[in-house]
């Protein structure tokens, strides 16, 4: 059975991208487009592995890994952020994230192949 990955990404072309290239990749891949369906959609889908956009609208990337901490369910999936955030808004959220469970960080714009790569690193 393939591994599930949860693409949660509010720009469509990016998030299309990226599950293109996971499903590429032999992984099962499901899109969150939105924020408000985010904690909904890792509930019901139980992925193996989340990619993050931090800024998205209404509940920014920070929120919804403190909302997977409440549950033992969530609370240890792991995650790789892809974020635009400038480097030192970024440096300064790192030592938060990693406490939130985050594996590693990409930065936008980014290359798919490292990303691919960085997941397969992750959960194999």
């Amino acid at each position: 059975m393939a591994k599930k990955i949860l693409v949660a990404e509010d720009d469509a072309p990016i998030a299309e991208v990226l599950a293109i290239a996971l499903t590429d990749e032999g992984y099962q891949v499901e899109k969150a487009l939105q924020s408000l369906r985010f904690y909904d959609l890792v509930r019901e889908y139980k992925p193996d592995l989340i990619l993050l956009d931090l800024m998205m609208p209404y509940l920014d990337g920070q929120d919804e890994l403190r909302l997977m901490q409440l549950s033992p369910d969530t609370s240890g999936i792991p995650v790789i952020v892809v974020t635009a955030k400038a480097d030192a808004e970024l440096a300064r959220e790192e030592p938060i994230l990693k406490s939130l469970g985050v594996r590693h960080i990409v930065k936008k714009p980014f290359d798919v192949n490292n990303v691919a790569q960085l997941v397969k690193q992750t959960i194999g």
